[in-house]
Order: structure tokens, then sequence, then C-alpha cells
């Protein structure tokens, strides 16, 4: 028997972006231990979408498992229909039993903020207090949330294409913060003055520009995870005194910021640190509050495991889900 959890059943749990913070933060530092295995995403294209497949293993937890996306049918953008969100399955490496099956729309966006938040705890200086953020949707909504849990937050400037659509995301994580997030009309405003600059649009061409970056800091580029996707320009990353990837190999697929600047020369993988290896101290880290920090995101499969262990065991323990019989 497998534990069927919903999205419904996932809503009435004690998740969210800021409690998923620990959960990853650990994650990373067993990939960064040597065991947590992640395979790099598979992704077969179709006429009507995509088909995608992440498995990955965390021996120390016992547990392996993989996302499956069905990303197809009619529509546009990256969820063409509630199956693009992706389902999660979880493993005992034991006794090899499917413990859970888990739609992973909720826990996918924690997961995703949580890992911008890992990275500006330990590639930011500690009194970081202003961000310049891109977008204005459900994504940088948590992306925002997570990143004041682990930083004394003070002022945010937002941009995004809808003026009405920033407005009023900005009133609303005002409301729900309690610090100044502001709307700026140029694109080129949102740098000014900011300690961090997170990027997590689905555009396909660079939004966020070296040119208009005056000041050392950390760009977190969250939103590009396809090869031929760029948020950032190739200055950004040639400027760049410390550049970190989630994991090396997802990125040589998925990271079109990378590649691209790779392929033009501007930077090399073994130049190219993981967040794993930070936390545990393997690389050196520069002086954070000198220095040009790139931290490029996509997602692990790791950590979609971690995140399906964590539900799979708060479904359990309040009496939510659905046991299903498979077979």
């Amino acid at each position: 028997m497998a534990l069927l959890i919903t999205e419904d059943d996932v809503k009435k749990l004690p998740l969210s972006a800021v409690s998923a913070i620990p959960i990853i933060e650990d994650t990373f530092r067993q990939a960064g231990q040597g065991t947590a295995e992640n395979a790099a995403r598979f992704r077969m294209p179709l006429k009507s979408g995509f088909i995608q497949f992440g498995p990955a293993a965390l021996h120390e937890k016992g547990v392996a498992g993989f996302k499956l996306w069905a990303n197809v049918g009619k529509g546009t953008g990256v969820h063409k229909n509630p199956t693009g969100h992706g389902t999660n399955y979880l493993y005992d490496m034991e006794s090899g039993h499917l413990l859970a099956i888990i739609h992973a729309y909720q826990i996918g966006k924690y997961r995703t903020s949580a890992v911008s938040a890992v990275a500006v705890k330990y590639l930011s200086p500690e009194n970081a207090s202003t961000i310049g953020l891109y977008s204005a949707g459900r994504v940088a909504e948590g992306q925002l949330e997570a990143v004041c849990a682990v930083r004394p937050i003070k002022k945010v400037r937002v941009y995004s294409r809808r003026q009405e659509q920033r407005e009023d995301f900005c009133k609303r994580m005002t409301q729900k913060l309690g610090i100044d997030v502001v709307p700026v009309s140029k694109p080129e405003e949102v740098p000014v003055d900011a300690d961090i600059i997170i990027t997590a649009s689905t555009s396909e061409v660079p939004i966020l520009f070296g040119d208009w970056i005056k000041r050392p800091g950390l760009v977190v580029a969250a939103g590009a995870n396809h090869w031929y996707k760029r948020e950032i320009d190739g200055k950004v990353i040639a400027r760049a005194n410390f550049i970190v990837c989630d994991q090396r190999e997802q990125s040589k697929v998925e990271s079109g910021n990378l590649l691209w600047a790779i392929a033009h020369g501007l930077t090399s993988w073994d130049r190219i640190s993981e967040l794993g290896e930070v936390i545990v101290g393997r690389v050196p880290v520069p002086d954070l509050k000198t220095s040009n920090i790139v931290f490029g995101s996509h997602g692990l499969a790791t950590n979609d495991v971690a995140m399906s262990l964590k539900t799979y065991e708060l479904a359990k323990a309040a009496g939510i889900g659905t046991q299903v019989e498979l077979g």
C-alpha cells in the first residue's frame, strides 16, 4: 500500500517555503558529504510539450524516488495542464516498497524558494538588507518570503512586465512581510542598491544585464531551467568572482545562463562550485562583502525526495492521505 497525498492534502500540513529551508539545507549538506545521489534530469521533448524524469537517492535517510512531469497538452507556458506540475514517488531503499505518491505543485514551490534561501544564507553577507526582484508571480512570492527568513531584509525593488500585477504584488508582500516592497517601472532600476538580486521569471532572453550592477552582491538566477533560456547576460557571469550552482551535471543539461557563458569563453566548468561543496566547506568562499557572486538554481531531484519524505512523514502522523493498492 502506498499513501496518495494530493494537493489538497498538502495544504493541510505544516509545510511552507520557510519550513522547507532546513530540509533543503540538510539535503545540500548530504550532497556535499557524498551521501546523496542526483542524476541529471532527463527531458524528452514532444510536439505538445515534454515528459521529464528526475531520480535521486538519499542514502543517509534510506529513501529514493523520482519526480515525473507529463507536461503535455494545449496551452502555453510551463504548466500546460494539471499534470505539468509533476508527481513525486518515494521508495524505501531497504524494502523496495513504494511509500508515497505525492502531487508536487505546492512542495515544488516550497523547494524552489528554500533553495534560494539556502544560497542566500551561505553566499551573501549576514547584514544584507536589500533585494532586487525580477518577477511578480507565485514563484517570486515564495522566493521573497524564504529569503526574508534568513536575512534582515528591509527593502525590495520589484519589476515585472505588467504594471498592475507588480503593483498588486508589492502591496500584498508589503502587508505580508512588513517590509518596504516597491514597484519600479524600468528593469534597470531593480539592481540599484541591491545586496541580493533574484531573477525568477520564465524569460528566454536576458532580463538582467551586468552593466546595470554597480556594486558587489549576490545574483540568484532561479528561473531559467532549460538550455535555451537565459535570464542574465554574459557580463553578469564574466564579472563574477565566484559562481555556484546546485549541481554541475544538471547545469550542463539545463543552465542556459552557464552554457551560453561557457560557450563564449566567459567561464569554465572547473570554475563553478556546487552549493553542497560550499556548505560543507570543501571550497573557499571569497569575501561576501566585496565579491560579485552568481548562484544558478534549477531544482534537484534530491530536494524533491527530501520534500517528499517530510511530506510523507507529516501526512502519515496526521492521518492525512489515501492508502492505495497498486499491485
